[in-house]
């Protein structure tokens, strides 16, 4: 990806050289930049408007951080540190996609803590054949069970006590749901492809957020030892709500892996990703670390699945 460096103030710095940053998210999928103050809170919040705007606020998914009065600047989705978070695109099992997606680096960690990128068009391209004409032609299907003692609490998700205004977001997202008990169970059908620049493909499903298979087999065994995997917080299969085979799952983790690039922290260091075009992880760390993440210029999943 290609580096820029940020030597003056964003307001001033942005209309001269945005187009170029622009240029070089279209062609790469993604580009860094460095520059001192980048990640106070309020000089990202600016940079980010001007690169993703109009910014999601409010992300459920993300916890929102206390000095940033817009609702759009959020730290990084809690996940073990020990352990590394395999690659994805932002949010495209929801209704809405971020078009793009911005990181910057507050604090870095005492050892590790990159966020790693991979090209999904390249995956898209170097996929089993037979698997991507599957994806692409079924999409995937993802369930969700909101509530009980793992994952995410509907109440939290929706930001309601109320069952009926729970049920309403879903009819609005184009999910299909259901309760059982005081655990609301949804499955939402999306596109695994989107059109990126270029008039390439790019392959977005969140397989491997999703999919019981990309579990670290020590947390999958004990999921095992307490529940069905029907009943895992999260799940998914093809669209036409057949199963995602293990084979396939395990050769989309070595794909990734092979293709994957890293750009290390720095303090002050911002990256600029299409969402759409690069999936991102991260690396186990040590230490303390501190991230800021916004994100915007939102699509439909339908938009987004048409070719760029």
């Amino acid at each position: 990806m290609k580096q820029f460096t940020v030597d003056r103030p964003v307001g001033a710095w942005w209309p001269v050289h945005g187009p170029d940053v622009d240029a070089a998210v279209d062609h790469d999928g993604g580009a860094v930049l460095d520059g001192p103050g980048l990640a106070g809170t309020a000089v990202f919040q600016d940079l980010a408007g001007r690169a993703c705007g109009p910014l999601s606020r409010d992300n459920p998914e993300h916890r929102h951080v206390t000095d940033d009065p817009t609702g759009t600047v959020n730290t990084p989705v809690e996940f073990s540190s020990s352990r590394k978070l395999l690659w994805h695109n932002e949010n495209t099992f929801a209704a809405q996609w971020p078009r793009r997606i911005a990181f910057a680096c507050a604090r870095r960690a005492a050892t590790g803590g990159d966020t790693p990128t991979v090209d999904m068009a390249a995956v898209y391209d170097l996929m089993d054949p037979g698997l991507r004409t599957r994806f692409e032609d079924a999409g995937v299907t993802y369930t969700r069970r909101l509530g009980g003692d793992l994952g995410l609490d509907w109440r939290t998700l929706y930001g309601t006590e109320d069952r009926a205004e729970a049920e309403a977001a879903c009819t609005r997202e184009g999910a299909q749901w259901r309760w059982d008990e005081d655990v609301l169970v949804t499955r939402q059908r999306r596109a695994a492809v989107a059109g990126v620049p270029g008039g390439r493909r790019s392959f977005v499903a969140q397989v491997l957020h999703w999919h019981h298979r990309a579990l670290d087999a020590d947390v999958r065994e004990s999921m095992v030892a307490l529940m069905p995997p029907e009943e895992f917080p999260k799940d998914c299969t093809f669209g036409d709500g057949e199963p995602i085979p293990d084979t396939a799952v395990d050769a989309l983790i070595a794909l990734c892996t092979r293709l994957e690039e890293t750009v290390p922290w720095a303090e002050d260091r911002v990256v600029l990703l299409d969402n759409l075009r690069r999936a991102h992880a991260r690396n186990p760390y040590t230490g303390e670390r501190r991230l800021l993440v916004a994100m915007g210029r939102a699509a439909s999943h339908t938009e987004a699945g048409r070719v760029a």
